[in-house]
């Protein structure tokens, strides 16, 4: 009775070890590939801005998104829903411009893009977080992207704000640039401002 109990105490010891080696070989991958590949320290990026609601048709067209070094979008955080869902840039190429040109939403199902759009928001303080994944969820490789604020103000002219992110090394300070279409025209040029872009710690 003494032996089988001391065989059956081996066999168990001798399967934990096993299974700690196991472990210990696969811990890494299976890390990479649930985890994210943000280098500690920060658990995303962080974009926030202040939307004023146009009072003129052809306008409060909103969008933000993130572009790798190829221009094509990876993720989009926010498009609305006239633009995307109800397919109005087919009708009214100047709603959205740059957004439509990186998302190409021609190519996607409808199942898809309504996924992606959403409703115009209500005016205010509006934060947006990029976790590092895709439109399909999956952790993006490490390396530069590009965030992007699209607001359409009025017809053709149109806002477009940039930041660039190295997600190896992110900076705590991140520069944003802003683009217009038509900075002579005015109409509900306060459609988007005050757009800030920052590091969330972990």
């Amino acid at each position: 009775m003494k032996k089988a109990t001391f065989s059956g105490l081996r066999w168990i010891l001798c399967n934990l070890l096993c299974l700690a080696s196991l472990l210990s070989f696969t811990g890494p991958a299976f890390s990479e590939c649930t985890g994210t590949n943000a280098p500690e320290g920060y658990a995303g990026i962080e974009i926030s801005f202040t939307y004023q609601r146009g009072t003129t048709i052809a306008s409060n067209q909103l969008a933000v998104w993130v572009e790798d070094t190829e221009g094509t979008a990876v993720r989009t955080l926010l498009v609305t829903d006239f633009t995307a869902g109800r397919r109005g840039y087919r009708n009214r190429d100047m709603s959205l411009p740059a957004w439509v040109k990186a998302a190409d939403p021609e190519s996607m199902a409808d199942p898809e893009i309504d996924a992606l759009s959403g409703a115009t928001p209500a005016p205010g303080r509006l934060v947006y977080v990029w976790d590092l994944t895709d439109d399909a969820g999956r952790v993006v490789p490490p390396g530069v992207y590009t965030l992007h604020v699209e607001g359409t103000l009025y017809w053709e002219s149109d806002v477009v704000y940039t930041a660039m992110i190295d997600t190896t090394h992110p900076s705590e300070e991140i520069a944003v640039h802003i683009e217009r279409t038509s900075p002579e025209d005015h109409e509900n040029e306060e459609l988007i401002t005050q757009v800030s872009v920052s590091v969330i710690p972990n």
